[in-house]
């Protein structure tokens, strides 16, 4: 009875603590609003009305938004906003009608892009709307953020400009882009009414914590002001991400959303500013370009309601109930474990409690995270296989405090040979196995975040569980034989975390985990096989580094050259044209990605070096042009696969 007792109270403790943890977390914070009288209303707000499961390509499929849609948000809206902005007209036609209904005026875009054709028949729709509605349309936005994603020259755009203003005597006309775009290209401001500026502190190539991020847009204004004299500016885009990774010092979250744009509407008033907010609604389409962060721009979510970023309280967890049934549902089902171990001694019940009410945190925060950011089938397989690894590792981790042994595991290169059917079913072998999950993850995690980290999140909750136990683990007892597969992935870890910090900075403290949880992964790989050479790898190193120089190359060179914008729009025939067209047209597809990860299936069925090498090369092409979930995979399971033939041939010889 004592020991149920005991055990019934370890487990006491742990829903206790959390239920405190998730209690802390959700509890709403107060924010201070900016003081205006209730029925002073906002002014713009920018308006997409796509609903959760729509996004502006598939107009292209057949798309039509329903009237219903647009009456239902521009009711809503127009109890906070006397103004919208659009940046589009394709499919948005009946939005200044219903602006009218509700006392609004429009701010109507046209958006522009490197189709010459498609940009004439967006113009086109928007004089025309711009004619029809003279009473709502406040000013016509020719363009958004064209010449940032370099689809057309400063000349062309200002072209644009000039015909819409001749068409629309009356009408103010006017580009809108980040701040610094416009000090880039002085043409466009000369043939503009007004200047539209974006100043997004998150997205700043220097990002902005929220602590700095009123002092930054009131210095970049008087800036861009003092640099373009004769001409007002309009703040077109400013907001603040209320999900997402980290960027330096700048962290997306609801409280900081709320912050921002109570703090923003503030200062605007005092100055006196014209401002359009980013943006009505979440737009969970925009995650597939930009990472999660994308989607989470809205004053209201994707369904409509209200996060509070205007006014009240805020709670960056607000659904913590939920989260705390669930991290509860996996602490209770670890009885199955505590069972089998009822006579533990005080210390290592108190450890597993601990553990355990941890644990069952850091899985459920995973879970949470990954159903906000993933929006395809890989990021939806890659969750569910990185909560599998976390959860295998943390039952693991609870049996050997219950039990005090410390499981034995194979190394990574036995492991590989039972995967291949070369030895039989063993404990080892399959807590080997699941190290060696970890470990690939983590490396192909590593990889995306040192190439392609703008709109890569951190998988941090999942990653600790692993990096903890395998630490602890290895503190307890000497590991496996290692060979040059535990030698090379623990350099690459730190090296890669090593990365990490210089690209983020110590301001990220998102960042700054992930390099402990590479360090801690790393270092008992490292630590003994540190004298297994790794010269038989010097040719593939060599070929890798070559093969990612040359695309490298021609990603800067051709692809994304600004020299290269005006040339093709003018003359698309020319054949270095025709080469970045067709290097777009694989990249869209997903070509570089598909091919190397085809080769790496193929190189680790045949465990072959010649198909190892090819899926090494193409997966390099994939990472250089941007297929980078895919080919990041494909080069880890070539390499890993590569590096265990390299040991097994050379424990032959």
């Amino acid at each position: 009875m004592k020991i149920i007792l005991r055990t019934a109270l370890a487990y006491s403790l742990a829903l206790a603590a959390i239920f405190a943890f998730w209690y802390y977390v959700g509890q709403p914070r107060p924010i201070p609003e900016a003081a205006l009288a209730t029925d002073h209303p906002l002014q713009c707000v920018s308006y997409a009305p796509f609903e959760k499961d729509q996004s502006p390509f598939d107009f292209a499929t057949g798309l039509t938004i329903s009237p219903a849609r647009i009456d239902e948000d521009l009711a809503m809206l127009s109890r906070r906003f006397s103004c919208l902005r659009t940046y589009s007209v394709a499919g948005l036609e009946a939005v200044p009608e219903y602006a009218a209904k509700y006392g609004m005026q429009v701010l109507l875009g046209a958006w522009i892009g490197a189709d010459p054709k498609l940009n004439q028949q967006e113009i086109d729709k928007l004089i025309g709307l711009a004619r029809k509605n003279p009473a709502v349309v406040r000013a016509v936005v020719v363009g958004n953020e064209a010449l940032l994603r370099r689809e057309i020259t400063g000349e062309q755009l200002a072209g644009y400009i000039r015909q819409v203003n001749a068409a629309l005597p009356g009408v103010e006309v006017t580009y809108a882009d980040v701040w610094e775009f416009w000090l880039r290209h002085p043409e466009v401001a000369q043939a503009c009414d007004f200047v539209m500026i974006h100043i997004l502190p998150y997205w700043e190539d220097n990002p902005v914590g929220i602590k700095q991020a009123m002092a930054h847009i009131k210095k970049i204004r008087e800036e861009v002001g003092a640099k373009i004299p004769g001409k007002e500016i309009v703040i077109g885009e400013t907001g603040w991400p209320s999900q997402g990774r980290m960027r330096e010092g700048a962290l997306p979250s609801l409280v900081n959303q709320a912050r921002f744009i109570r703090g923003f509407i503030a200062l605007a008033e005092q100055e006196h500013w014209q401002y359009n907010l980013i943006e009505a609604f979440d737009q969970p389409w925009k995650r597939i370009k930009e990472g999660a962060v994308g989607g989470y721009w809205g004053l209201y979510n994707s369904e409509r309601a209200d996060k509070h970023v205007l006014s009240g309280p805020v709670s960056n967890f607000p659904n913590w109930w939920m989260l705390f049934a669930q991290s509860a549902a996996i602490a209770l089902l670890t009885l199955l474990i505590a069972r089998r171990h009822l006579e533990m001694s005080a210390t290592r019940r108190l450890q597993f409690s601990a553990a355990l009410a941890g644990g069952a945190i850091l899985i459920a925060l995973q879970g949470h995270q990954f159903s906000l950011i993933s929006t395809n089938t890989y990021e939806y397989l890659w969750g569910f296989v990185v909560l599998s690894l976390a959860a295998g590792v943390y039952l693991l981790a609870l049996k050997a405090i219950a039990s005090g042994t410390i499981p034995s595991h194979l190394s990574l290169d036995a492991s590989l040979d039972f995967l291949r059917g070369k030895s039989s079913l063993s404990p080892a072998a399959v807590y080997g196995t699941l190290r060696l999950g970890v470990i690939t993850c983590a490396l192909i995690a590593v990889l995306g975040l040192v190439l392609d980290a703008r709109y890569r999140s951190f998988n941090n909750f999942a990653f600790a569980i692993p990096a903890l136990a395998y630490a602890w683990f290895s503190r307890k007892q000497d590991g496996p034989a290692q060979g040059m597969l535990e030698h090379l992935s623990g350099l690459l870890l730190a090296a890669g975390g090593m990365a990490i910090l210089f690209n983020e900075t110590p301001l990220n403290w998102q960042a700054d985990i992930w390099v402990v949880i590479c360090l801690l992964l790393a270092y008992p790989l490292w630590r003994n096989s540190r004298s297994i050479p790794l010269l038989p790898l010097l040719p593939f190193a060599l070929l890798v580094l070559g093969a990612f120089g040359a695309f490298a190359a021609l990603r800067h060179g051709v692809f994304i050259s600004e020299q290269l914008v005006g040339v093709c729009t003018e003359t698309p025939d020319k054949t270095i044209c025709q080469v970045r067209a067709m290097i777009g047209r694989l990249m869209y597809n997903q070509v570089f990605a598909w091919t190397s990860l085809v080769l790496a299936l193929l190189a680790v069925w045949r465990n072959a070096v010649w198909l190892c090498s090819l899926a090494l090369v193409a997966s390099l092409a994939g990472l250089a042009f941007y297929n980078v979930n895919l080919a990041a995979l494909a080069f880890v399971l070539a390499g890993i696969t590569l590096v265990h033939r390299k040991n097994s041939q050379k424990s032959c010889a």
